[in-house]
Order: structure tokens, then sequence, then C-alpha cells
């Protein structure tokens, strides 16, 4: 059995430029540190983007996450 820590839950908000286009997107990524994540984000985009040749990423948001909530179930709740 693998008794080492997990890696830290990181969540990423970020926006994308690409040929006059702009995509907000928010992802969650698994690392120990700040550049782990960086490393993280950068084949996240290479993965999407690529097709593209420049991108401008503006990065509004990275951040561990330290708490985790109860799940609430919404059944009943939702009506279409």
């Amino acid at each position: 059995w693998d008794t080492s820590d997990p890696q830290k839950e990181w969540v990423v908000e970020y926006t994308v430029s690409v040929n006059g286009d702009k995509n907000h997107h928010l992802t969650v990524l698994y690392g120990d540190d700040l550049s782990d994540i960086q490393r993280s984000l950068l084949h996240e985009l290479r993965n999407t983007y690529v097709d593209n040749e420049t991108i401008e990423v503006t990065v509004h948001r990275m951040e561990e996450v330290k708490e985790t909530s109860e799940s609430v179930g919404f059944e009943g709740c939702f009506s279409p």
C-alpha cells in the first residue's frame, strides 16, 4: 500500500485569449507545490490548444484547496 501523503488539490481559474476569442476555464489540478501546478497547467494548455501557435493566458486564481465541505443532495430541489 502506498502510505505517502496524497498530492494537494488546487483550484485554478484562468482566461485564454486566442484568435480574438476569450475562453474562461476553471480546473482542479493536483501537485505538491506551486511549481507542480504551473507545470500541470502548462500541460493542460498544450493539450487543449494544440492547434494554436500563440495564446494569451491570464490566471485569475491559483490556490490550494484547504477545506472540503459536506456534499448536500439536491434530490427534489431541481425541476427542469
